[in-house]
């Protein structure tokens, strides 16, 4: 039988790809079947439609798609990762009377509720594909409800209620539409896409606190919130470009799932490290702007949020090419060992500017650029890997891992919480003064996400079995 890249070469250029966010969509059910002419005659066929799809990898239509969801990346995701400039604001100014550990609800909540809805919106998307752009209309009304809402919130729970809950669903319903496209539009260039995508986030993370700062301190949580609420009205006209490659009523429902993944060993390990990351890589982000602020370092927390963010793009590509083309391990060993000094070395001695500056870009590059590692993750515990173009398993596993940050989010907050100025009244002479046991649980949190490198010991006898298993399944499903 032909593979997908034979068939690629032998049929069109132009023939629809699939991704990890949207699994392959099948012809309509009127087109000859494929497997069964494979099999019959070893000649595919070529849908009639083909030539009339646009070009995948090249043309206005591709790159006009890739500029659009690089600007709605660059919105969503720079909001919630610049919270820190926000709950140093509100620590001091609004909210003041409010205890600290209520208000890194409302970050922590917004940032693990969109990496945690992943697993809710993207099978519900692949399921009814037509409704995305409607999904998209609706994401932006509640992230400009959720922000304005916000500009006049008199108590921390109208706070969690807006910033936090509101707009992490506006802004789930928002991006995750645009990111199952990506893979429609680009094959060749998928990794060139997908980097470029994701630099938005990373060019974001940097300019972003840096506005709101300035926003802040010139006018007010109440205009910021309203100027960042009206700021999302301006990507409406993008949607034009944010559309399917191939037509929606020429694809019928995805393939079923296949659920054996939750017997292989490795993959509750790598899910097992991924949560235990999720614990402690968001907290730095969220705190330095405080503990610049408790060093009696003006500027300094703002400056190192966004150096701490823009190093992040850097560690996306270098993790992304590590992972590819080395074993796994090491790149789990790096990230996790590397960080973890960072916090527990670094960040625990830190006494001045220079060596806050330093933790951030150290830390930047090596904690948060762990997500590089998901698709890896993925193609160890599936069969077929997130390159096969007829798998809608590893799209469920890889929400599965991106919804495991999430959690891992949204428990740091608390946690740290209770920890963070715990030691003020006790002679702990570690941190600066209240954040050793922060700064303590968050290198523990991400040493301890070192144990995914132990998922090659349970791999190759189980991964044998269960590939045997998937085989026989496939094989009886595909016969004619």
């Amino acid at each position: 039988m032909l593979d997908d890249t034979d068939f690629q070469k032998s049929s069109s250029s132009d023939s629809a790809d699939t991704s990890l966010a949207m699994p392959a969509l099948e012809m309509h059910p009127t087109a000859v079947p494929l497997e069964h002419d494979l099999r019959s005659s070893q000649q595919p066929i070529v849908p009639s439609h083909a030539s009339s799809l646009p070009p995948m990898d090249r043309g206005f239509d591709a790159w006009a798609y890739l500029a659009c969801a690089w600007l709605i990346e660059f919105l969503v995701w720079s909001y919630p990762f610049s919270f820190g400039v926000f709950l140093n604001h509100y620590t001091t100014h609004e909210f003041s009377h409010v205890p600290p550990s209520t208000l890194t609800l409302v970050g922590s909540t917004c940032t693990g509720l969109m990496y945690f809805s992943s697993l809710i919106m993207v099978p519900v998307m692949n399921r009814y594909p037509w409704h995305k752009k409607t999904i998209m209309y609706v994401g932006v009304v509640l992230c400009i409800a959720g922000l304005v809402g916000a500009a006049f919130a008199k108590k921390a729970w109208h706070l969690i209620l807006t910033q936090g809950v509101t707009y992490a669903l506006g802004g789930s319903m928002l991006y995750f539409p645009v990111m199952t496209y990506l893979w429609e539009w680009f094959s060749e260039k998928k990794g060139l896409a997908n980097g470029l995508i994701y630099s938005g986030t990373g060019i974001g993370g940097v300019v972003t606190p840096l506005a709101v700062e300035a926003l802040l301190n010139r006018y007010g949580s109440k205009t910021t919130l309203l100027a960042m609420g009206i700021s999302f009205s301006l990507i409406i006209p993008a949607f034009v470009y944010i559309r399917p490659r191939v037509p929606i009523s020429r694809v019928v429902r995805p393939k079923a799932l296949d659920t054996q993944f939750l017997r292989y060993t490795p993959f509750w390990i790598l899910f097992l490290a991924n949560a235990l990351q999720g614990l402690g890589t968001f907290l730095p982000t969220l705190y330095i702007p405080t503990f610049a602020s408790d060093l009696n370092l003006d500027n300094g927390g703002t400056i190192a949020l966004s150096l701490m963010n823009g190093t992040f793009a850097p560690g996306l590509i270098f993790f992304g090419y590590l992972s590819d083309h080395f074993d796994l391990r090491i790149s789990i060993l790096i990230s996790a060992v590397g960080s973890s000094i960072a916090v527990l070395l670094i960040w625990g001695f830190t006494s001045n500017l220079p060596s806050l500056l330093a933790f951030a870009c150290v830390y930047g590059f090596l904690g948060p650029s762990w997500c590089a590692l998901w698709p890896r993750f993925v193609s160890k515990v599936t069969v077929a890997g997130p390159e096969d173009p007829h798998d809608s398993t590893s799209a469920t596993v890889m929400c599965i891992f991106i919804a495991g940050r999430g959690i891992g989010n949204v428990l740091s907050a608390p946690i740290a919480s209770g920890l963070l100025h715990a030691t003020e009244n006790m002679s702990m002479h570690y941190g600066l003064r209240g954040y050793g046991p922060l700064i303590l649980f968050t290198g523990s949190m991400l040493m301890a996400s070192a144990i995914g490198m132990t998922y090659h010991n349970f791999e190759r006898p189980s991964l044998q079995r269960f590939s045997i298993r998937l085989a026989a399944r496939r094989a009886s499903m595909s016969m004619p």
